[in-house]
């Protein structure tokens, strides 16, 4: 997608009241996600996790970071949340995430949003969801995920990798609905 499409979709989720970012694998995309785009956060791949001085320069931007932790061990999140922190940003929100599209539930692990919990209670967890359907993303919700990651498409039967695990309007808003229903029931 080009900058100039990025621009215009920003101007479209401006008309709809929603924040609009994109993940960079580059400064140059991080320079326009700040400067051009005013994204309000920057989503961190799982595969730049370990990228440590990508994580700085984003880090140094000063907006909250989504970090994606799909195919790291949990002493690489540490480093990577270390690095980002020593750059002086501490607005983190880290994802447990499973790298595989779409992975086989036992692969899942929501366990790892526990885990993840107690080893940094001073950051919001959330969940990056490649699964089919809406249960899973909604039993991360029960877990105590703050956020939920879940690609989006206008038709599942789309070219394209990702198409058949991402969400429809339907299901994004089924998400939306049950997240609310469960966060009340839960307290």
């Amino acid at each position: 997608i080009s900058e100039k499409e990025l621009l215009e979709m920003k101007n479209f989720a401006n008309k709809l009241e929603i924040d609009i970012t994109s993940t960079p694998f580059s400064k140059r995309e991080v320079d326009f996600l700040v400067n051009k785009l005013d994204s309000p956060f920057i989503k961190v791949a799982s595969m730049d996790l370990n990228n440590y001085p990508f994580l700085e320069y984003i880090a140094k931007k000063n907006k909250p970071i989504v970090l994606s932790t799909g195919l790291s061990e949990l002493y690489e999140i540490d480093k990577a949340v270390k690095t980002i922190e020593k750059a002086g940003n501490n607005k983190i929100v880290i994802l447990h995430c499973v790298a595989n599209y779409p992975p086989a539930d036992n692969d899942i692990n929501l366990n790892n949003i526990k885990t993840l919990m107690s080893t940094y209670p001073e950051y919001p967890i959330g969940f990056s969801d490649h699964t089919l359907g809406i249960a899973i993303p909604l039993a991360a919700v029960t877990l105590g995920a703050c956020l939920i990651e879940k690609h989006f498409t206008l038709d599942k039967n789309m070219e394209g990798w990702d198409h058949k695990v991402s969400a429809t309007k339907n299901e994004i808003q089924e998400i939306i609905n049950n997240a609310g229903r469960i966060n009340d029931a839960m307290g």
